[in-house]
């Protein structure tokens, strides 16, 4: 299970709106802790492109090694983990593309990466977004019947 604060979700989101601007990909960086129940909580975000240029295009955007290992090193140092990953997809489709699985943050098992529809516009609905977790054999989608099960906006 994922948990967000509804506060840093609505944050997620808006900021993902905003930076798509109707034309293009943008992304996001859930950070926080995992507790010992495996419970990953999601305390702040990290734009990528607060982060380096993203380069942002209609299709694609890039979060480059420089940043990954500028925010690795800046997690270290504040004890906190990569809990997940959001970003946008152009229309309704909101599965991961090869791209999105071979240009992963993190690899580690349980890891969240979260599709949203449309460039980010509202509705802010998790039923409608593509929320994936990263198994042992890779990434599974979860099923929409179990998203407000597996995604907890708190």
């Amino acid at each position: 299970m994922i948990t967000v604060p509804r506060g840093l979700f609505t944050l997620t989101m808006s900021g993902l709106r905003s930076r798509s601007d109707g034309w293009r990909e943008s992304g996001a960086i859930w950070v926080g802790h995992v507790t010992d129940e495996e419970v990953w909580v999601a305390e702040e975000v990290y734009f990528h492109h607060e982060l380096c240029d993203d380069s942002g295009r209609p299709f694609s955007m890039e979060l480059t090694a420089d940043a990954k290992f500028r925010l690795y090193e800046e997690l270290r140092r504040h004890s906190r983990r990569l809990v997940g990953v959001v970003h946008t997809h152009p229309d309704r489709w909101v599965g991961l593309s090869p791209a999105d699985e071979s240009n992963q943050i993190c690899s580690r098992v349980g890891f969240w990466s979260i599709v949203v529809s449309y460039y980010g516009q509202r509705p802010w609905n998790p039923t409608t977004m593509g929320v994936h977790i990263r198994t042992d054999t890779g990434w599974t989608r979860v099923p929409r019947s179990q998203i407000r099960k597996r995604l907890v906006i708190t």
